[in-house]
């Protein structure tokens, strides 16, 4: 693991995977979802050890900093940084959920930094008004000192209710580690996403190939808005993973790291 410095002098904290990062070669960065740090990805490592990775926790999560502000552009402009200052022109950029938008603002603000883009469990449309009120009711609660009851409710709705049941261990692992993240950081993602903008117009201009990475039982990214979203780009690959809810990596980690890696061969051969 090493810090990132950005220039607000907040950290981001960043953490090598798989094979040497190197110069000449374009490596996966993969971007974990809300109330979750990178340790989101451990399911699929084992399965991606022949390619250069980097995994990072977004700003106000794990072991990054704050974002400089509540928004999507704060923690496109971390991951900008990253980039920066461990000298990668280019990237495969892969986000789960919250790690999508963020993926999604990157592409908006810098594009031709892209060899490739996916979305797992996430889309490129702005909050519903209910989902909306939503967030705000858990920003309330997070105010009022109850982050834990907040996580503990958060999780087992995101798994498919069949998984949920199977393996209890799994939801309460990632209720323990979401229950170590800072109220002050999972508020500040709830705003952010609750004002982030739309992003149908980025995929429609991507000038590079787009995957999308669905579950067939995602109560919160429903198949048929992961299919109206996935005609925008013009070289897409649509992957469903049957009876899975949100939580791909975990509730069919085999097939989604053999999705990844095939997109990510895929990227790499049509990268100039």
């Amino acid at each position: 693991m090493k810090h990132i410095l950005l220039a607000s002098g907040a950290q981001v904290a960043v953490y090598f995977q798989g094979k040497t990062v190197q110069p000449n070669i374009v490596p996966y960065v993969l971007l974990h979802g809300f109330c979750e740090d990178a340790s989101l990805w451990d399911p699929l490592l084992p399965y991606l050890q022949d390619i250069s990775m980097l995994t990072l926790d977004l700003p106000g999560f794990g072991q990054s900093d704050l974002p400089a502000q509540s928004d999507m552009a704060a923690y496109a402009d971390a991951v900008a940084a990253v980039l920066d200052q461990l000298e990668i022109p280019r990237c495969i950029l892969v986000g789960h959920s919250l790690g999508g938008y963020v993926a999604l603002e990157f592409g908006a603000q810098r594009g031709e930094r892209l060899a490739g883009l996916g979305l797992f469990h996430s889309h490129p449309f702005t909050d519903s008004e209910e989902r909306k009120t939503a967030r705000d009711r858990g920003i309330e609660t997070l105010r009022a000192g109850k982050r834990d009851l907040y996580v503990t409710q958060l999780f087992p709705n995101l798994f498919a209710p069949a998984f949920a049941t199977a393996h209890p261990e799994v939801v309460a692992a990632l209720i323990s580690t979401g229950k170590k993240q800072s109220a002050e950081g999972i508020i500040a993602a709830l705003e952010a996403m609750k004002s982030r903008r739309d992003h149908q117009q980025t995929l429609k201009k991507l000038g590079c190939p787009a995957l999308f990475l669905l579950g067939s039982d995602d109560a919160l990214i429903p198949l048929e808005q992961g299919w109206q979203a996935a005609l925008l780009p013009g070289s897409v690959s649509v992957e469903i993973l049957d009876g899975v809810g949100h939580m791909g990596m975990y509730e069919d980690a085999e097939k989604s790291a053999a999705v990844l890696k095939s997109f990510y061969e895929t990227a790499v051969l049509l990268t100039p």
